[in-house]
């Protein structure tokens, strides 16, 4: 490759190391508030498919408002795999249900989610290669410079440019990896619980 094609290259993206960054931030952020919007609005959709799938149960269990709602949906979860198990004129009542609420397979959805989560774990790992990169970077600008002597300025400032992109890389990774962190259970306990509920429907049409 062409050496001036290279510098003009190392220039470029020296100059525009930290909107790169910041720009992978933004897409970060924005998987972030996908993902806990997601994973309410699915919370709430298999809240609202236990509710119809106990319609006409007297000894359902009874809707406590001060539980979370993953307690709610457990609850909910163990109480139809004891019916189905155990009762079978509770499950053709349960597959009268949930011929309302088979149109609409809400609980399949959470493969959005699990795609949503991959890139974001991705991306954190991300963030400590923008660093190096930085600090690269900043050894390239020094290289490239003409002349036999390296100007004490524009050492200085590639000096400042490897840390300042070590720092940024470093900061937003370990922000992020905590983000991630809180937001994993939820994720897993999601998608478990929409796979129960698909073993269950599958179960009640099965049978």
């Amino acid at each position: 490759m062409d050496s001036t094609l290279v510098q003009t290259l190392f220039n470029f993206m020296t100059q525009n190391i930290f909107v790169i960054i910041f720009l992978f931030v933004i897409v970060e952020l924005y998987l972030v508030a996908s993902i806990f919007i997601m994973l309410r609005r699915h919370e709430n959709i298999l809240l609202d498919v236990s509710d119809n799938l106990l319609k006409g149960f007297s000894d359902a269990p009874d809707k406590d408002s001060s539980a979370h709602i993953h307690e709610k949906i457990q609850t909910a979860l163990q109480y139809i795999t004891d019916k189905i198990s155990t009762d079978t004129i509770s499950k053709r009542a349960f597959r009268k249900n949930a011929e309302r609420i088979n149109e609409r397979r809400f609980y399949n959805r959470h493969y959005k989610i699990e795609t949503y989560a991959s890139v974001m774990s991705t991306l954190v790992q991300v963030f400590p290669l923008l660093g190096i990169l930085g600090t690269i970077l900043a050894i390239a600008q020094t290289a490239f410079q003409t002349g036999s002597e390296i100007d004490v300025s524009s050492l200085s400032n590639a000096f400042v440019l490897a840390m300042d992109t070590t720092i940024l890389g470093i900061a937003f990774s370990i922000l992020f990896m905590i983000v991630e962190s809180t937001f994993q259970p939820k994720i897993e306990r999601v998608i478990h619980e929409s796979q129960e509920y698909g073993r269950i429907l599958s179960s009640i049409y099965l049978s």
